[in-house]
């Protein structure tokens, strides 16, 4: 039965339903909820607490209220239950107004805020109290009744095989695909819910432990580049200007060991905020040069990729190219004209490395930094631009090193875990509430001696789909307070360029106080930052408030990070806690993972790679592990059963030459 054959489905909704996926019955079966509403079992408003999801069964007490900020609206719909009052608000949907009334019954599910009384942003509603719905993406033109029209119909008229053979559903204790499938779209109890999604996580998590297994075993066959690195390491390290740590050179050693014998290297290294895996960059690339071959440097962000390019252009001088997205059409001929014949050695940019019309005369060593901002495909993108290049790729968000040996089972993995001598510790604070106008009168100091300072913000505007403070409010307000003192602004909404003059102003030492939200984050670099000031702090997820914590202390004054946080949430305050007790950040994913589980301490799933679906919904540790052993006893017994599943797991991720080193 084709699409257009269901009754309300023509040809424009039919193309709709493609864009999102759903191209077939059979392609329906596949589109899982991205939520559910459970009803059954709504708390006491009373019993609520901050930043917690959960669902209330509350009566509306007044009649909605619409209010209007230019083209932004906010409904806000005043309820209650027996033990206290809630608000639910929605940002944008206007029309929330007209079907909500005085004394009706909702069921809504969200994210407990508790700021000047209890809160929800954008809940999501159900009709009744006794049952779990479930919620699907879509997009403008569709509605969640006719994807469930159609899903409904795919579960009557499909057949559903299963994928897994019966020992390992027996041994590890897995539902059947037909069950799991059925369940995840028409949920009975959230523990049969939750049996269903752990089947899914388990397979899904398998195949891809498969593809990594596999292709590890692939490249290890795979002739690489034979560097020869004779007195390399000595001279490298006699051109730089200080003593590298214990851990630097331990690392320096194993490149320096990868990149002479005849295999690709292929490896991660897992470096705390600021203790300095940008070394062991520079040393790849300059093995590179001195046996004729280039290098590719690819960075997240425009800001971060100009900082290593004036790095490395100290090292390469005129050799070292920068290639960016916002070039203008004359810059970027003149840097790909060089690539292509051969004089650019090092090539320093962000995804616009990965076009077509970047072409390398002779590529020996790819690096990628902050590698978990990369999806597979484009990481092997860009290694498909040599002939087996030699690959770096670093990482400053700390993994336990347990995790990361599942996950990056293909990667060779080297930790630096030391900071520089003289990095002083930066001393971590939490602020009372009483004391915030005392921290803002210290920050005003503090850019009177010339010491600057960033103020991180969880949201961009006040308008925004939850409440807390936004950037674009702060700075008003600190503009308005500090006269004299500059005052900047940076933002993920801004243009590429904006962000760009925003940080060199900063930089350069010409913004004393710069507002932002979590752009920042990652691998900003200005010594003179002395102070971090992060609001709403219990918005943040452990690694992130260590990574903007790590922003300051890079140069020889004291630091310090200032944490303003109002909630009594118990994890969220065990967050904060942490933070306080330790700077070391492998100790810090230890608890995160402890208090969020792995899929929030790795930022799971990554951008436009098709082949997962559900398995990296924070997925439990225990599913993690249990799929890798599942996967090594698969590949080591080659069975007619297991080379299928070997295929389908190929099949499962589209094209298998884009699965490498996640």
């Amino acid at each position: 039965m084709k699409l257009t054959d269901i009754k309300g489905i023509g040809q424009k909704r039919a193309e709709m339903l493609e864009d999102i996926g759903i191209v077939s019955l059979d392609a329906a079966l596949s589109y899982f909820p991205v939520d559910y509403i459970d009803a059954t079992n709504p708390v006491k408003v009373a019993d609520l607490t901050d930043g917690e999801r959960v669902s209330v069964s509350v009566e509306v007490i007044a009649e909605p209220s619409v209010f209007y900020k230019g083209k932004m609206s906010m409904v806000s719909v005043k309820c209650a239950d027996e033990s206290g009052k809630i608000t639910l608000k929605w940002y944008n949907q206007p029309y929330r107004s007209k079907q909500i009334h005085l004394g009706d019954r909702l069921y809504a599910t969200g994210r407990v805020i508790k700021n000047k009384g209890v809160s929800m942003a954008n809940p999501l509603l159900c009709a009744n109290g006794d049952s779990i719905t479930p919620v699907y993406s879509i997009c403008k033109g569709l509605s969640q009744t006719i994807i469930k029209q159609i899903i409904r119909l795919a579960l009557d008229s499909q057949l559903i095989m299963e994928s897994l053979p019966k020992e390992l559903l027996d041994r590890y204790g897995l539902m059947s695909r037909k069950d799991a499938v059925r369940e995840l779209h028409l949920p009975t109890t959230t523990s049969t819910l939750k049996k269903a999604q752990r089947r899914l996580q388990f397979e899904e998590t398998l195949m891809y432990m498969l593809v990594v297994e596999h292709q590890k075993d692939a490249r290890r066959r795979n002739n690489g580049i034979a560097f020869d690195t004779t007195g390399l390491l000595e001279k490298f390290l006699k051109r730089i200007p200080f003593t590298p740590t214990d851990a630097q050179l331990k690392v320096l050693k194993e490149v320096d060991k990868d990149m002479s014998q005849g295999s690709p290297m292929n490896r991660l290294i897992q470096g705390d905020v600021g203790s300095g895996k940008t070394l062991i960059a520079e040393y790849a690339l300059t093995v590179a040069a001195a046996n004729g071959y280039q290098g590719a440097f690819m960075a997240p962000t425009e800001i971060l990729a100009r900082q290593h390019y004036q790095t490395l252009t100290r090292l390469f001088g005129s050799t070292c190219c920068l290639l960016l997205g916002s070039q203008n059409a004359t810059q970027r001929r003149e840097v790909l004209q060089k690539l292509r014949s051969g004089t650019c050695f090092i090539v320093v940019g962000t995804h616009a490395i990965l076009s077509e019309t970047v072409v390398f005369e002779k590529l020996g060593v790819v690096i990628t930094d902050e590698q978990h901002r990369f999806g597979v495909s484009q990481r092997a993108k860009l290694s498909k631009k040599g002939m087996h290049p030699d690959t770096l790729v670093m990482s400053a968000t700390p993994i336990p090193r347990t995790l990361a040996l599942i996950l990056y089972g293909d990667l060779d993995l080297s930790v630096i875990d030391r900071l520089p001598p003289g990095r002083k510790e930066v001393k971590t604070r939490l602020i009372a509430r009483g004391k915030r106008q005392d921290l803002y009168r210290y920050l005003h100091d503090e850019a009177l001696k010339g010491n600057q300072s960033y103020v991180v913000c969880p949201l961009i505007e006040p308008t925004e789909q939850s409440e807390g403070v936004s950037a674009v409010e702060m700075y008003e307000s600190l503009n308005q307070q500090y006269k004299g003192i500059t005052v900047g602004l940076i933002h993920g909404r801004m243009k590429e360029q904006q962000k760009n003059d925003v940080m060199e102003s900063f930089k350069k030492g010409e913004i004393s106080v710069l507002v932002s939200t979590t752009v920042i984050e990652v691998g900003i670099d200005v010594e003179n930052a002395t102070n971090m000031v992060i609001e709403s702090a219990n918005r943040f997820g452990l690694a992130t408030l260590h990574q903007l914590r790590g922003r300051v202390g890079r140069g020889k004054k004291q630091s310090y990070c200032f944490l303003l946080s109002d909630s009594t949430d118990v994890a969220q305050t065990e967050r904060i806690q942490a933070m306080l007790s330790t700077s070391d950040g492998f100790e810090l994913a230890e608890r995160d993972m402890q208090l969020r589980g792995s899929g929030d301490i790795l930022g799971l799933r990554q951008h436009g790679e098709k082949g997962l679906q559900t398995a990296w919904n924070n997925i439990p540790v225990e599913v993690l592990h249990s799929a890798s052993q599942a996967a090594s006893d698969i590949l080591e017994l080659p069975t007619a059963v297991n080379h299928d599943l070997v295929e389908r797991a190929f099949e499962s991720f589209y094209q298998n030459d884009q699965i490498v080193m996640n």
